[in-house]
């Protein structure tokens, strides 16, 4: 990746970078080298479990609130599963 920022369909792209809870000195090492980046964004998945998962002790609420499931990336979970980090790639 140049600092100019990759193409994607001629507009230029923007790359997000997520990496996995365990990789922190990965996460503290990407974000020195994008720092520069504008279409560069690094985080660190904070996501302990799936959110609507029942807790024990916990009473299950009938029917979901929810309209759609919100994560729209289900192969960064995936990614995250088996590697260290995600890449995302947005068209501007």
């Amino acid at each position: 990746m140049t600092s100019e920022g990759a193409l994607v369909r001629g507009v230029m792209a923007r790359h997000i970078f997520v990496i996995g809870r365990a990789h922190s000195e990965l996460f503290e090492f990407l974000v020195k080298q994008f720092a520069d980046d504008p279409n560069v964004s690094v985080i660190l998945d904070r996501r302990v479990a799936d959110r609507r998962a029942v807790q024990p002790g916990e009473i299950p609420v009938d029917g979901d609130r929810r309209r759609g499931d919100r994560r729209l990336h289900h192969a960064v979970d995936e990614e995250l599963k088996v590697r260290s980090h995600a890449i995302i790639t947005l068209p501007d």
